[in-house]
């Protein structure tokens, strides 16, 4: 798989997956389940982000330059989070 698929498009689904949930209406899933949902998302994307970040430390420390695609998708999945608590409050 390349690189730009792996480690930025696939982690950058989290984030769009909240854009599309602030962008639907309510009478599609409720107000409730589009709260549940974004947190069941935010959820995914938080483990995801701890998975990327050892992934990425264990190789920065063995001196691997594939370390950087790691911690970039560490940084698209913690966008999440900011989206959440930030401007789609």
């Amino acid at each position: 798989m390349r690189p730009l698929l792996k480690h930025i498009a696939i982690p950058a689904l989290a984030p769009a997956a909240l854009f599309a949930l602030y962008f639907t209406p309510k009478a599609v899933f409720g107000c409730a389940n589009r709260g549940l949902l974004a947190l069941g998302v935010v959820l995914l994307a938080t483990i995801g982000a701890i998975f990327t970040t050892i992934k990425g430390t264990a190789l920065q420390r063995r001196g691997n330059k594939e370390s950087n695609w790691w911690l970039a998708s560490t940084l698209i999945l913690l966008s999440a989070i900011v989206l959440l608590f930030g401007p789609l409050r």
